[in-house]
């Protein structure tokens, strides 16, 4: 009865990926705002002289910087003129969003709809997460020294690193951390654990 259980619970997670990466792609820009209101938050109070504002676009997200770019040389905008944009893809770090909630949704949980919205919550901060640490690579690339002399500016290896996990990483890793933990207690859960049990006792 408890492979059938967890047969199900398969089959049922691979079906909803289907339906919630097709919702992901119809509604990207809408499921991404939170995180990008948190990243603007963030970026704001982080670099307030290098970031100037961030807007928001259909499937990306703009940061603007008080630095501009003449004939090659970089140096702070005059007032009035227009400041040098990125323009990030926000989807490199939402996809994770419809593939925990195929895990969540797939398995049969106490209290499912509280648990997907601290999960929801989670997986948002991890989004914003990687959309500074996308930023910053941009900024460590075309800002440079003033960028990288700014406070609480960690170093150029740590930004590459940070930038690497935070776009290969972290949106597959954080959705199944988070559903496993979010787990715990469930019929999934104890079969789990039935299963890490026969080899202990059969030593």
């Amino acid at each position: 009865m408890r492979d059938i259980a967890l047969r199900q619970q398969v089959l049922t997670t691979l079906l909803l990926l289907a339906i919630t990466f097709a919702l992901w792609v119809a509604a990207e820009p809408l499921l991404t705002t939170p995180a990008k209101w948190l990243a603007h938050a963030l970026l704001t109070g982080w670099l307030p002289e290098i970031i100037e504002t961030t807007i928001f676009e259909p499937g990306a997200f703009l940061v603007v910087t008080k630095f501009t770019d003449i004939n090659g040389i970089v140096s702070l905008a005059a007032p009035g003129e227009d400041g040098l944009a990125f323009r990030l893809d926000t989807r490199l770090v939402s996809y994770g969003l419809p593939f925990y909630a195929a895990l969540l949704w797939g398995s049969r949980i106490a209290n499912p709809f509280n648990t997907f919205a601290v999960g929801l919550f989670l997986i948002w901060l991890t989004m914003a997460l990687g959309l500074i640490a996308m930023t910053a690579k941009d900024l460590m690339l075309v800002i440079g020294y003033p960028f990288l002399t700014a406070d609480w500016v960690p170093p150029a290896a740590v930004l590459v690193v940070s930038y690497q996990f935070s776009v290969l990483l972290m949106p597959t890793l954080a959705p199944v951390l988070i559903w496993i933990f979010q787990l715990k207690g469930s019929p999934l859960w104890h079969r789990l654990e039935g299963q890490l049990e026969k080899p202990r006792n059969k030593g």
